[in-house]
């Protein structure tokens, strides 16, 4: 009777975990039904990626990873094989990218569309859909850090060859050459400066005199005119004699008592403007350096410091 309650024990048992496998095998097959197998190829590595990583479509888990194995026709290439629910929607602008789990270092698949092609990605178990693993952000910025260090580096370089004793000898002489060129610049200006006011004392005195000459010039037209209004008075009245004296006269007080001392002044104004001026132009002529450098010293005469008496003729 023992013996026989441990067989059926040992049936029920047999039975029970003949069940559970059933049970787990349809989980399993369900599971895997309700899933299609798609390949992500990766040129680059693929570090903290695992079996069993969750595969994401624009954030939302649509699968996992079943396998990652190398490319038997190109060892450089990784394949991973996903298996993504039937129901997500890939395209073949649909493109996968590395993303991280906070600081553990694991990775999961995170897949996108970026709207280049809208057409559905085909797929089956023996030619499963292709898709391209781009690079994240952060492989991005890996993989530009090292240009980054080399650039740095090159510009320290160049710095330092910028920045050498030779160079620093150059600019510090070009600092003094170019206070030194500040102050000969304040003393050509302060020598140029009598010489622009001559030239403003000599434009002026120009204007004096062309206005004295327009003076002459009207003092001579009515002079004109008074001479012919006499002559006209001599015509009406016949008295030749004292019309002509009386125009003589009048042509004499007009010329010595007025317009003659107007004449002189004017031609006298007009000299003095002309020696200042042929002095000016004489000192430019002589000395055309002392535009930008200054006009130099006049030679010490008898009696100053420096002074040499010229060589007598043998």
């Amino acid at each position: 009777m023992e013996s026989r309650s441990n067989a059926i024990a040992a049936g029920v048992f047999v039975i029970a975990l003949s069940v559970g496998l059933v049970l787990v095998a349809l989980w399993f097959t369900s599971e895997n039904l309700d899933r299609t197998r798609y390949v992500v190829f990766s040129k680059m590595p693929v570090s903290g990626l695992r079996a069993k990583a969750a595969v994401r479509l624009r954030g939302v888990e649509v699968g996992k990873v079943a396998s990652i194995v190398f490319d038997a026709q190109d060892p450089r290439v990784v394949l991973v094989n996903i298996d993504v629910d039937r129901s997500a929607t890939l395209t073949h602008g649909t493109y996968g990218q590395l993303s991280y789990q906070g600081v553990t270092g694991l990775s999961f698949v995170e897949l996108d569309d970026d709207g280049s092609d809208p057409q559905r990605l085909t797929t089956s178990a023996d030619q499963p859909g292709r898709i391209e693993l781009r690079p994240s952000l952060l492989d991005q910025i890996g993989g530009s850090g090292q240009n980054l260090l080399v650039d740095a580096s090159l510009v320290a370089k160049r710095l330092n060859r910028l920045l050498s004793d030779e160079n620093l000898s150059h600019l510090a002489g070009a600092l003094r050459n170019a206070a030194s060129a500040g102050e000969q610049i304040a003393v050509l200006a302060a020598d140029l400066q009598p010489a622009a006011r001559s030239l403003q004392s000599l434009e002026t005195k120009s204007d004096a005199t062309v206005v004295q000459l327009n003076l002459l010039l009207g003092d001579m037209r009515s002079v004109t005119a008074e001479f012919g209004r006499h002559l006209a008075a001599l015509d009406e009245v016949g008295k030749g004699a004292q019309a002509v004296g009386a125009a003589s006269r009048s042509l004499e007080t007009a010329i010595v008592g007025d317009t003659l001392p107007r004449l002189s002044g004017a031609i006298d104004d007009f000299s003095r403007t002309s020696r200042n001026l042929d002095r000016v132009l004489r000192a430019v002529q002589e000395q055309p350096q002392s535009l930008l450098f200054g006009r130099r010293s006049p030679p010490p005469g008898p009696g100053e410091p420096g002074f040499a008496p010229p060589a007598r003729a043998q």
